[in-house]
């Protein structure tokens, strides 16, 4: 079982010829699905063919309905996803420039208010392989991943976004992989070997930070080692970084080395960049397996 708590959120994606500023532009294409960080990193270890389940907060509104529709439509379970009664769901309005697939996006945690420690659904974390987190949530997330390592599961921290409380959720996890733009403001630090070994905290296993199309850098507490990305032609880079994550604690669960959890996870990434939305993409293993090797790997 891989579980995930944090942010879940419906997704409004648009592919335009490029992302304007002050300026208009007519969209070519759109799509509504489900997103955010965790949620979608617990979708893409489903597909893969992880036993799954999701814990965060939502409304009771008709974006509560679809997120918790899409994420049960992947074989997740939601029974720990809490509905709030007159409450807003998050979402997040997306910008995919059609030429390079890169995107931006403006997003909002809605008003529904968030998981508190003493709803979490203590026997799901106790069950789990790997607890997954992405800094929302937060007080759950620091109460769960206590809960988890007192009963010596693995928690993995997608480290995304400064908020209060993330150095100690920080400091209780296993596995640590930033984004290359968190590691440079969290760490101080420009350049990445040395930003990745500062995330290795005391109780870390191993950290990495992500770099787009340029790959991942590693740390074991050791030795420092460079994945790069595969090269697909890439349509859109809607949680790209979120399915890296679902893969790499995929591949962990399963006894996969460091690299190799690293090499997998950039796999199923590049193969979800190749079509439109943060979830569409997202391959099965089989698919992945295939891939990697064609691309000369075993």
């Amino acid at each position: 079982m891989i579980s995930g708590i944090g942010y879940c959120s419906i997704d409004y994606l648009s592919i335009v010829p490029h992302i304007p500023i002050d300026d208009k532009v007519e969209i070519i294409q759109t799509l509504v699905q489900g997103g955010g960080p965790a949620a979608t990193a617990i979708a893409a270890a489903a597909r893969l063919g992880a036993k799954t389940a999701f814990a965060g907060a939502v409304g009771d509104d008709e974006r509560g309905r679809q997120i918790i529709d899409g994420l049960a439509s992947e074989g997740v379970d939601t029974t720990a996803l809490k509905v709030r009664k007159n409450a807003d769901s998050p979402a997040a309005f997306c910008w995919i420039e059609k030429e390079t697939g890169k995107r931006s996006i403006a997003w909002t945690k809605g008003n529904a208010a968030p998981l508190s420690p003493d709803e979490l659904e203590v026997n799901l974390i106790k069950n789990s392989q790997v607890l997954h987190l992405d800094g929302h949530q937060t007080n759950a997330a620091i109460a769960a991943a206590k809960i988890a390592r007192a009963h010596g599961i693995a928690v993995s921290i997608d480290a995304g976004t400064i908020v209060p409380g993330i150095d100690e959720l920080l400091e209780l996890s296993d596995i640590v992989i930033a984004s290359d733009k968190f590691a440079n403001r969290y760490t101080g630090e420009s350049c990445l070997g040395k930003s990745v070994e500062k995330l290795h905290f005391e109780n870390c296993k191993f950290s990495a930070v992500t770099i787009g199309c340029e790959g991942s850098i590693g740390f074991d507490g050791k030795n420092l080692m460079k994945c790069p990305s595969f090269r697909v032609n890439a349509v859109d880079t809607t949680g790209a970084g979120d399915v890296f994550h679902g893969a790499f604690v995929y591949k962990y669960a399963e006894g996969g080395t460091w690299f190799e959890c690293m090499r997998f996870a950039s796999a199923v990434s590049a193969l979800k960049c190749t079509k439109f939305g943060g979830r569409t993409g997202i391959p099965d293993l089989k698919t992945v397996e295939k891939f990697i090797s064609e691309m000369g790997f075993k």
